[in-house]
């Protein structure tokens, strides 16, 4: 009789055993409908390239190593200085280096040069001197 019992507990508990990895998947499927979020979406959005010129700061801040601090010390690099005429510029912003432009170059496009606004401005034509009217106190 002791001998059936053992041999019952040794079944149940193998029995238990073998559905602990189904249990743990089971566990993570709802996690993922709960959050809404699968590895796909999660990807994506750290691949999507950033424009140095038009991006902001919550963009800056899916790049590897920039946080808050170095996000709005790129914007402001950026309007101090009229925009980025290349993306190695970068590394003149306080607080990027070497290491995190190299870390992050793939991600990183200038889709529109400060040059490209100008020239879509009309051309400045100069007007001859012999035909601009004098000012004359009255």
């Amino acid at each position: 009789m002791i001998k059936r019992t053992h041999m019952a507990r040794k079944a149940i508990f193998t029995l238990l055993l073998s559905g602990l990895p189904f249990i743990a998947n089971m566990a993570l499927a709802v996690e993922n409908q709960i959050t809404g979020l699968n590895n796909d979406s999660i990807i994506s959005s750290d691949e999507e390239p950033v424009d140095l010129n038009t991006a902001t700061a919550e963009q800056f801040m899916t790049l590897k190593g920039v946080g808050k601090k170095k996000a709005e010390a790129i914007i402001h690099y950026r309007q101090q200085h009229g925009g980025f005429r290349s993306i190695e510029e970068l590394d003149a912003v306080k607080g990027i280096g070497p290491k995190l432009l190299a870390a992050n170059l793939a991600r990183l496009t200038i889709h529109s040069t400060p040059a490209q606004s100008l020239n879509n401005q009309e051309p400045f034509v100069p007007i001859p001197l012999d035909k601009t009217p004098l000012l004359t106190p009255e």
